[in-house]
């Protein structure tokens, strides 16, 4: 009985084991094409990491990176970059031949994020900011690429359009799940609808231009913003 017991206690301590590994495995989203988890590589608290990137290296992929990590020379190693620039040299067979692809290489003795073009760069750091903002960070490898050329949304219903920071806020979202579209056009703008014809006056240029550039940090790559003429 005692050796039952005994046996039943090391299976529980097994299992209790691989389910603390289990709940550090994140759900990327959204789901990559190949993951494949390694065990515990570094506690992400206090983590600081030194980014190595090449000079061409798309600047809002890095400057994501900046803006939610703590960065220092003698951090971590975080290496970033596309197809064809030096610093990712090493991984280049690994990173998929489709566009907006990415592979990603997270170890204990480093990181590395390499894209297919400047889109799958920054799609695989948005990538591993899901994995890092876990308490015990996994080593992984990744290999994603998105399924279809055209993913997104299209501002076109009836009523009152959304808020600009409205908007903004969805291209937050957009960026975080590697949307790439967005097609402006409320049908309740009049300057979209009963006044085509005319120009949007300066003030609401200015607007849409700012949504343009928020929309272009998030990566809508096919379209960044686009106001088509209705007379509906």
């Amino acid at each position: 009985m005692n050796s039952l017991k005994r046996i039943c206690l090391m299976w529980l301590c097994a299992l209790a084991v691989q389910v603390a590994a289990w709940a550090q495995q994140v759900q990327v989203s959204p789901v990559p094409q190949s993951v494949n988890w390694g065990a515990k590589a570094f506690a992400s608290a206090g983590a600081k990491y030194a980014i190595n990137k090449a000079a061409t290296t798309d600047a809002y992929a890095v400057a994501l990176l900046q803006d939610n990590l703590t960065t220092a020379d003698d951090g971590l190693s975080l290496t970033i970059g596309k197809k064809g620039e030096a610093t990712v040299s090493a991984v280049e067979a690994n990173i998929p031949s489709t566009a907006e692809g990415y592979y990603l290489k997270v170890a204990a003795d480093g990181i590395v994020v390499a894209g297919a073009d400047d889109a799958g760069t920054y799609y695989g750091v948005q990538t591993l900011l899901q994995i890092l903002a876990q308490p015990e960070v996994m080593s992984v490898e990744i290999k994603d690429y998105p399924a279809c050329a055209q993913r997104g949304v299209i501002e076109g219903f009836y009523g009152n359009p959304w808020s600009d920071a409205d908007r903004k806020s969805q291209f937050d979202f957009y960026g975080k799940n590697k949307l790439n579209i967005y097609v402006y056009g409320p049908k309740d703008d009049p300057y979209h609808r009963t006044k085509w014809r005319e120009n949007y006056p300066d003030d609401k240029a200015a607007i849409i231009r700012s949504l343009a550039e928020s929309a272009k940090k998030n990566r809508r790559t096919r379209q960044t913003l686009w106001s088509r003429p209705c007379r509906c």
